[in-house]
């Protein structure tokens, strides 16, 4: 962001207490510790600590403005007049945050796509970013920055030369990600999927679509939505968005692996463009498509990146033979699993309507790389390949991390650390019984349990005919790296998962520094 003291005072409607010297503030924060020097400072209570206490550190750390929600004491308006710092008092800081987002975003000239979905919005997120990356001046949600001050936050975060801007958009009720798209005002939106994560609060699937097509609905004419061709959701998010009767064009992308291009479509080869096949008009599930998908041996997807072109949404372009174009591309992951497929398809159908060709999107996304805590693999010092994926966890992303550690090629033990899924509802108990099945299923050799939901994944491992032996329950992130150091073997393989709540990032931790 780029405003003037007397821009933010504006903008927030602050009382002003002390005016400040500066020309121009140019990033803000409500950590103290991530000030940097011109920024501003908003100090807001917290549910252990009030950050209107840390005013001062934040001044002394360069804070040019302090956006505060109480009045400054005579100590504070001393440090800040010392520090040439103006402080503004305002009702609400979270408040202040997103009117600041909401007029920052009136000066960006950037092409802005929201990203959401039960499963694989961050992933799709920095698939989307790394594209886009490679050929525009990129800017995207950074961590967990995903809520309703998070993702506003993204907004404000972004150079006034950005090109790209890519805002993830977490919520866990109806209403939330209207509200990010009133501050992010998105061209275009990709919605990953409808599972079910935030069953508790939202108590249906039907429900959880709604939630996520308010991104859809905040798509305006001539923008575009993109939707899982397989998403079971996908048609219903369609409908009840209206897209087609907004003109909003629908994108469809997937993993067509195994089957045809659609259902009598006759496939030729072009032999006038290299890489380039043409087929008769015919009805699709994808415009943005894999095919010839196949796994390395370490559960690295490779496949052949399809699209119908142009994507819809654009002018027709037909030969005269009525024949509409699909151009191909080799690609290959560094992320792994299956699922990423999918999760690469979006991506490449964003770059693709962005005006870029696939193989500059093929090229892109075989160079991306996992994002700390989501799949990323390190080695302990025994040897054991540790697969980080302990950020978060549903049960559909829990199933499909077993499936990339099946994939990986191993001569030691493969080995599942799974620990609670929240949010899960109703569904709760059988998200988590299915998980075990799952855990069965992919030849995990050694599954431990971390937490009291956790035991229904035990109790789904049994009853699927896992060993007892070759199930350990604990409570606590601290007594699985004990058991882990006790027994783990330098050709194992290890998968962490569980919600974030868990904290299970310290067996990540434990193992890798102590084993």
């Amino acid at each position: 962001m780029e405003f003037t003291p007397s821009q933010i005072a504006q903008i927030t409607r602050a009382s002003v207490i002390l005016d400040s010297t500066a020309p121009m503030v140019r990033g803000l924060a409500w950590d103290s510790r991530k000030i940097e020097q011109g920024w501003a400072y908003v100090g807001m209570p917290g549910e252990r600590v009030d950050g209107n206490d840390f005013t001062c550190a934040a001044i002394q750390a360069g804070a040019t403005v302090a956006l505060m929600t109480r009045q400054p004491s005579s100590q504070e308006r001393e440090v800040a007049s010392d520090h040439g710092c103006g402080i503004m008092v305002v009702p609400d800081g979270e408040a202040a945050i997103v009117a600041l987002a909401s007029a920052w975003r009136s000066v960006l000239s950037a092409t802005v796509i929201g990203v959401t979905g039960s499963v694989g919005k961050t992933t799709s997120k920095a698939l989307i970013r790394d594209v886009l990356s490679s050929q525009f001046r990129t800017s995207a949600t950074v961590g967990n920055y995903n809520n309703l001050l998070g993702a506003p936050y993204t907004v404000l975060c972004a150079p006034a030369d950005c090109e790209m801007l890519v805002v993830e958009m977490g919520m866990d009720n109806l209403g939330q990600i209207e509200q990010i798209c009133q501050v992010a005002r998105p061209h275009m939106g990709l919605i990953t999927n409808v599972g079910t994560s935030h069953l508790e609060y939202l108590k249906s699937r039907e429900n959880i679509a709604r939630a996520k097509a308010e991104l859809a609905w905040a798509v305006g004419p001539q923008g575009r939505v993109f939707l899982n061709g397989a998403g079971e959701y996908s048609d219903f998010i369609r409908e009840y968005a209206q897209l087609d009767k907004r003109g909003v064009a629908c994108v469809r992308y997937g993993d067509a692996c195994g089957a045809q291009v659609a259902a009598g479509t006759q496939v030729v080869a072009d032999a006038q463009v290299p890489g380039r096949i043409q087929e008769a008009p015919a009805e699709s599930a994808f415009d943005v498509f894999a095919t010839q998908v196949s796994l390395d041996d370490q559960g690295c997807p490779h496949f052949v990146l399809n699209a119908r072109l142009p994507l819809p949404g654009a002018d027709a372009l037909q030969s005269a033979k009525g024949e509409l174009t699909i151009e191909q591309a080799a690609c290959h992951l560094s992320l792994k699993g299956l699922h990423n497929v999918t999760n690469a398809c979006g991506a490449a159908a964003v770059g693709l309507a962005c005006g870029m060709s696939i193989q500059q999107v093929a090229q892109a996304l075989s160079q991306s790389q996992p994002e700390s805590g989501r799949q990323e693999i390190v080695r302990a010092s025994c040897g054991a390949a540790v697969f980080n994926d302990a950020y978060n966890a549903s049960p559909e992303s829990m199933k499909a991390a077993l499936a990339m550690l099946e994939a990986y090629n191993c001569s030691g033990r493969r080995v599942a650390v799974l620990g609670d899924m929240g949010e899960l509802g109703s569904s709760s108990d059988q998200g988590h019984e299915s998980c075990g099945a799952a855990a069965v299923q992919r030849g995990v050799d050694w599954l431990i349990c971390v937490g009291q939901r956790s035991r229904l994944i035990a109790q789904g491992a049994r009853a699927q005919g896992m060993s007892p032996q070759a199930i350990s329950q604990v409570e606590d992130a601290h007594q699985a790296v004990e058991l882990l150091l006790a027994q783990l073997e330098p050709e194992d393989v290890v998968l962490v998962k569980a919600s974030h709540f868990m904290g299970l990032d310290r067996v990540v931790r434990g193992i890798v520094q102590s084993c």
